[in-house]
């Protein structure tokens, strides 16, 4: 048994050893001190995940169909927003409050996640990139990941190497590995110029375009059509930069323009926003403010009790490494344990 398959066996063994004693209960009795926010980016047929480069940010429709059912009988789902005045007014409920989030504005969000909460009689808050959705502009990420699969093992060190001296010493090549993940966390450290080149260099080695398709937006009248429906339109910047990363002006920009866009479209003020990358800082912090938002989520995750900072909201990501057994099969116990905190405490 491989040692992924032994951690996956020894974690299946404390969620049931848990969920035995009552543990799990009560954590899930304890969420009821404040607001659970669950993060989420992309909802896919299982079909289409298999090859889906960044496994972190997809769920199968499948799986999340049998946690939403869970939560519409086990918990008290609104948006953010509405969220957020229950926790302040200091309504109780005999369930716990949670919030269901979906980051970047992706067109499965509409065309699979949005029916699913909605045949729960439930709604979500979709944090949406404008240039993204206004402008068909693909991330960087998706580009970035996409050109690394690619790329075979020799193709993808000799890219790090072409790099390396614009790199410098400091060495995010030297953390930078020949996988995935340490590929696109060094991209995170890097300016957005620099950054940009990077992307750009690895994707013209590879043969073919990058295939839109894959990674499509929802449209302008999409979004109007989840804010008629009673779900929360929310902002996720410009272009999904790193915005510690920027200068004031570029920061500004992010959070401002962003706003103001998804406001004219929804014909309505837009309040809420999530920092690309849970990345914030003081600075970032006193932007969003001053942009005219009233609250910001982070990736922190945890439990949002009432009186914090609506500026630093936690989440908990939902993952299909976190929800799913080594047998392929997903885990509404595994999914109840992330929800709770419970796993994040064992961890």
């Amino acid at each position: 048994m491989s040692p992924r398959a032994i951690k996956h066996r020894l974690r299946s063994l404390v969620d049931l050893g848990c969920l035995a004693f009552g543990v799990l209960s009560y954590y899930e009795w304890r969420m009821r001190a404040g607001l659970t926010i669950l993060m989420y980016h992309r909802v896919l047929p299982r079909s289409d995940c298999a090859d889906y480069p960044l496994e972190s940010l997809v769920m199968p429709l499948e799986a999340f169909q049998q946690q939403v059912a869970w939560l519409s009988r086990s918990a008290e789902v609104v948006p953010v927003a509405e969220a957020l005045e229950r926790l302040a007014g200091g309504e109780a409920s005999v369930k716990p409050l949670v919030s269901v989030t979906f980051d970047d504005g992706y067109a499965d969000n509409f065309e699979h996640a949005a029916p699913v909460l909605e045949s729960n009689g439930l709604r979500g808050t979709f944090f949406v990139a404008t240039d993204f959705v206004g402008r068909g502009f693909p991330f960087w990420f998706d580009v970035a990941a996409d050109a690394w699969t690619r790329l075979d093992y020799g193709a993808r060190m000799r890219l790090l190497e072409d790099l390396s001296s614009s790199w410098g010493q400091d060495s995010r090549k030297a953390k930078c590995g020949a996988d995935l993940a340490s590929w696109m966390s060094a991209l995170k450290l890097v300016p957005v110029t620099e950054r940009d080149r990077c992307v750009e260099m690895a994707r013209s080695r590879v043969e073919g375009e990058f295939d839109a398709t894959r990674f499509r937006a929802m449209t302008r009248e999409q979004l109007v059509e989840l804010d008629r429906r009673g779900h929360e339109v929310a902002s996720h910047g410009v272009s999904h930069s790193i915005l510690p990363l920027l200068d004031d002006t570029a920061l500004a920009h992010e959070l401002r323009a962003s706003r103001v866009a998804l406001s004219d479209w929804l014909g309505h003020d837009v309040n809420g926003f999530c920092y690309p990358n849970g990345d914030s800082d003081p600075r970032v912090i006193a932007a969003a403010r001053a942009a005219g938002y009233r609250y910001a989520c982070s990736t922190i995750e945890g439990l949002n009790r009432p009186g914090e900072d609506a500026f630093r909201l936690k989440r908990r990501p939902i993952a299909m490494r976190r929800v799913f057994g080594p047998d392929g099969a997903h885990s509404l116990l595994g999914f109840r344990t992330e929800n709770s905190g419970l796993r994040s405490t064992w961890r």
